[in-house]
């Protein structure tokens, strides 16, 4: 095992490192961090004007008046709430759009709202004029996000190599304006840019008869597709804690596969909205399916850990249990990970990715064969994984599942935790006898 240890740190590590450094990652990343509000309050509007069963078909009783009030207050709550909801993640590509720009940006220290402005227009061109040279909507949600990305991405690094080489650079007495003179300064960059995405969204338009961003989308589509099988859950399920195992943040996984996370699930909140049934929405793999289903309490399934050291005969365990149990109900599990420890320990390096991969495996099979509703909202990643689960799906049986999962996890962690607790447990023995 140390070997191994070694060698990752040797040969994997400083990849990993730089690929959590990169300014696109980190850029992608900080647009969705940023954009957390957005989706959390457009999901729960979509939540609540959608009650998770049709009163009518229901007997008397409690449960029919319950949500027979709760659909005559969705009727009266429809349009703000679809309007809050249509506002914030129906129009996704183009938040993430800007996002991506601004950080990037940032990265290059342009401090112009210039690049940005460009990027937004940018994916105005490429995603939203249709055939006609009219203006459409179709892709401001989640089937233009991967479009808003690369376009936001070549038309910063466009934008940024014409100006740093000064192409077409007009020079202006010190009297005018600074952002009147850094417009001006950069008109010509931004005409290029303008105009070099203007035709690549007709040469689209020419050959396939469909904007940009459908293009991209269907070249993205494979990738979206190994996501969301079983083979791609296993791998994440399997990659997660073993990175994190070495002290190598999951972020460097999350960080690239939250374009297509967030892909699904925008494509199945469009379909829920549609009237999609929600064990037949498109996609079974999005945001609350990894943060909710696959790491209950943080990476490594570790709510499960925590409950068994809140109870352990160790006081070191115990404390540790106490100390993060709370946290880890809200997905914050470093005092369990750096306090137990999880990290370099070898005691807890198969459970950690065998239960991330056994939660990842079954609820991909629950939702596969429809025995579970498919995520179409997403409060947030903090919110507990019951509740989480609940509230993406409004599925009963969502919360169910939770629970069974940690049953499941406490009995793959309770061998190896009883195994490390002895060995805590006989230090502190010789610690107590040595004092």
């Amino acid at each position: 095992m140390e070997a191994f240890t070694s060698w990752i740190e040797k040969h994997v590590a400083p990849v990993a490192g730089k690929l959590g450094a990169n300014r696109y990652i980190q850029s992608i990343q900080n647009t969705f961090l940023t954009l957390v509000p957005f989706m959390t309050i457009g999901s729960l509007a979509l939540v609540i004007v959608s009650p998770p069963m049709d009163y009518t078909a229901m007997e008397e009783g409690i449960g029919r008046s319950f949500m027979q009030g709760w659909q005559s207050l969705a009727d009266f709550l429809f349009y703000p709430f679809i309007t809050v909801n249509t506002i914030t993640t129906g129009c996704l590509a183009l938040w993430v759009t800007i996002g991506l720009a601004f950080f990037l940006s940032r990265h290059y220290k342009m401090n112009s709202y210039l690049p940005v402005a460009t990027a937004t227009a940018s994916f105005v061109a490429t995603a939203c004029i249709n055939a006609e040279a009219s203006l459409m909507v179709d892709n401001l949600g989640g089937t233009g996000l991967f479009c808003g990305i690369v376009v936001s991405i070549a038309s910063v690094e466009l934008f940024r190599f014409l100006s740093e080489n000064e192409v077409g650079r007009i020079s202006l007495p010190s009297s005018v304006p600074p952002a009147l003179g850094d417009s001006m300064t950069n008109l010509v960059p931004a005409t290029i840019v303008f105009f070099a995405m203007a035709l690549a969204a007709t040469a689209s338009i020419m050959v396939t008869g469909a904007p940009l961003a459908n293009l991209i989308a269907t070249v993205f589509s494979p990738l979206v597709g190994a996501v969301n099988s079983l083979g791609g859950v296993l791998l994440v399920g399997f990659l997660m804690p073993f990175m994190f195992w070495f002290g190598i943040h999951d972020s460097v996984l999350t960080s690239p596969l939250d374009p297509f996370l967030y892909n699904n699930l925008y494509a199945n909140m469009d379909a829920f909205a549609a009237g999609t049934a929600a064990t037949a929405l498109p996609f079974v793999v999005t945001p609350p399916f990894v943060w909710y289903f696959m790491t209950i309490g943080g990476n490594g399934a570790t709510l499960a850990l925590a409950l068994l050291a809140l109870r352990s005969r160790s006081k070191q365990i115990g404390a540790i249990g106490k100390l993060g149990i709370i946290p880890v109900l809200f997905g914050v599990n470093e005092p369990i990970i750096f306090g137990l420890p999880v990290m370099y320990n070898p005691m807890m390096f198969i459970p950690s990715i065998l239960n991330m991969m056994l939660n990842g495996a079954i609820t991909w099979f629950c939702m596969d064969f429809g025995l579970v509703n498919r995520a179409f909202a997403y409060p947030g990643w903090n919110v507990p994984s019951p509740i989480g689960a609940f509230l993406a799906t409004m599925d009963i049986r969502a919360f169910l599942l939770i629970v069974a999962l940690v049953i499941l996890n406490l009995l793959v962690y309770y061998p190896f935790f009883r195994a490390y607790e002895k060995q805590k447990l006989q230090e502190e023995t010789e610690q107590e006898a040595a004092a």
